[in-house]
């Protein structure tokens, strides 16, 4: 059977990633590092069973087509807009930043010009997957440095696309550099245009068409083909793949079916991604970075140092406290996908070096493992030493809070979903309350609602003091980030020892960690969520309200033990 070796590392490729990233959750890791890890056991570069990776990597181009498509088709418009300033002029501005200090240090260590490019732009370039995998592991997503690390990560993403267009017409231009550059830009700007109206004829017609015969299948194969067909389309007229998947995405997210195309297609790009990934891990030689374990340590530093130095620097630039420009810096200081796609086309197309291409690899699979432990243990000590020393902007126009004459009144740091419904009940009871916000475009729509509001970060004890907590009956933290709120927590109470704090936690360590700080309740929604499902369930069963009130509370005290 001419094609057992194919299928044999199909399974080993799958087994590698379903074990590594098995591992890599269980360790509290992003799946994507123990795929990589997964590769790098199996692949030829170490005492792995394969030794041919080419069966692996033709699937694998598929994982970045779908991943390409998908970026198309989720691009978030309304949730760029909230932050468009910094994501975009920031987003640029670090990208830029960025890739001219990482060519600085590729010259300085001895790369030639063309490969001082490629190195400079994968440095710019985070990941997409691994920024949104810790965002929402840690519910940030909502925070000011959720929605500025989301929004540059799009900036880069479409970054992406115009360095796959313009820098391999760049690279082999020769002489006539600006005729290709422009040719190849003309190209591209042609086929995206002519590409977008065709498709906004024809493809809403088609989904419709399929979707009328309500068959699953075909509507499946209908998306496949559409992926399939305007990547090779595209490549065949001399764009990439990844920018032809990108464009099919694109005209599909203008469709009403975009979110039954996304439901049909992720569980497929999952699979292929994954495999891609494993691929990838196959190609890090660890004897490569065995020996030049020099340069992999400025390609780490540049990627975990020096990109979250330029991103905070950058934020705070655009008038964000401290706090909020850290916390963006860190969440990207990694290279993932994105650099991946950069580097293979340079590696494909002999425009860098195998062994560059191994350390960006390295760098990048480096870079992921101790993301998580920067954000877990950085942040706090960052926050404590740098993030109240940057001076806080000035509040933004509006009614002045008076808060010298409040006493025995609440203060809500945060007024979202949660702090907003507190406002509500305690204006209904005419308790009296004041929100200190971060997000400013929060502050305007409270501003305008007449609501007492005060903008800054309220681990900042200025901040504190002009919301009146020394004469506070409560302080309540109803924002997720567990780090700024355990350094809230402590400023408080060094200002009011007496101060009674509720906090919100996204799990038992954090809770653990704000109860350590001084937290007189925590609250965990996910599991108050769990005990109101519980109590309606019992009563359902038909249990008195007063078993099911004795179970729930005894259910508190065994998840938190005083």
């Amino acid at each position: 059977m001419p094609e057992f070796p194919f299928f044999r590392d199909l399974v080993l490729a799958i087994g590698a990633a379903l074990l590594g990233g098995v591992a890599a959750k269980r360790l509290g890791q992003p799946p994507l590092l123990g795929y990589l890890v997964g590769g790098i056991l199996i692949g030829p570069h170490t005492p792995g069973p394969v030794s041919e990776i080419h069966h692996v990597s033709a699937l694998a181009e598929i994982g970045v087509v779908l991943l390409m498509f998908e970026i198309g088709v989720e691009f978030p418009v309304a949730r760029l807009r909230r932050v468009r300033a910094v994501a975009i002029g920031g987003g640029l501005l670090a990208l830029l930043l960025i890739g001219a200090m990482a060519m600085a240090i590729g010259r300085a260590l001895g790369f030639p010009l063309v490969q001082q490019v490629f190195f400079g732009a994968a440095m710019s370039l985070a990941s997409t997957m691994v920024a949104l995998k810790m965002l929402l592991d840690r519910g940030e997503m909502d925070t000011p440095h959720g929605e500025i690390a989301v929004g540059i990560t799009l900036v880069e993403d479409i970054c992406l696309i115009t360095m796959l267009v313009l820098l391999p017409a760049w690279a082999g231009a020769g002489e006539d550099v600006w005729h290709q550059l422009l040719l190849a830009l003309g190209k591209a700007l042609a086929l995206f245009s002519g590409a977008y109206f065709v498709g906004r004829l024809f493809l809403p017609a088609l989904f419709a068409a399929v979707a009328r015969l309500r068959s699953r299948e075909l509507f499946v194969l209908m998306v496949i083909l559409v992926v399939i067909g305007t990547t090779v389309g595209l490549a065949g007229l001399g764009l990439s793949p990844a920018l032809g998947a990108y464009l099919a995405g694109a005209v599909v997210s203008r469709s009403h079916y975009s979110r039954q195309v996304l439901a049909e297609l992720v569980p497929n790009r999952d699979l292929f991604a994954s495999l891609f990934f494993v691929s990838v891990g196959m190609l890090v030689n660890p004897i490569l970075l065995w020996r030049h374990p020099w340069t992999l340590l400025v390609v780490v530093g540049v990627i975990t140092l020096l990109r979250p130095l330029v991103l905070a620097s950058v934020v705070r630039a655009f008038g964000y406290p401290g706090s909020t420009a850290i916390m963006t810096g860190l969440v990207l200081a990694q290279i993932g996908e994105l650099s991946f796609v950069l580097a293979k086309l340079g590696v494909d197309r002999r425009f860098i070096t195998e062994d560059l291409y191994g350390l960006v690899l390295g760098g990048a699979l480096i870079s992921i493992l101790i993301n998580p432990l920067l954000l877990r243990h950085g942040a706090a000590w960052l926050l404590g030493r740098l993030g109240r020393g940057a001076t806080e902007p000035a509040l933004p126009e509006g009614p002045a809070v008076e808060a010298s004459g409040l006493a025995n009144h609440i203060v809500i740091c945060g007024c979202g979903r949660v702090g907003s419904e507190i406002v509500a009940q305690l204006k209904a009871q005419g308790i009296p309350y004041v929100v200190i916000e971060l997000n400013p475009i929060r502050v305007d729509e409270l501003r305008l609602q007449g609501e007492p509001c005060l903008f800054g970060d309220a681990s900042n004890p200025h901040i504190l003091k002009a919301a009146g907590v020394e004469r506070a009956k409560l302080l309540a933290i109803t924002h997720y980030d567990a780090t700024a709120a355990e350094v809230t927590i402590k400023e408080a109470l060094q200002i009011r020892p007496a101060l009674e704090v509720i906090a919100r936690a996204h799990n038992p360590i954090e809770l653990e960690r704000l109860r350590s700080a001084g937290a007189s309740e925590v609250v965990i929604p996910e599991f108050e969520a769990g005990m109101e499902f519980l109590r309606w369930t019992l009563e359902h069963l038909g249990a008195s309200a007063a078993q099911a009130e004795t179970l729930i509370q005894r259910r508190r005290a065994e998840f938190r033990p005083d």
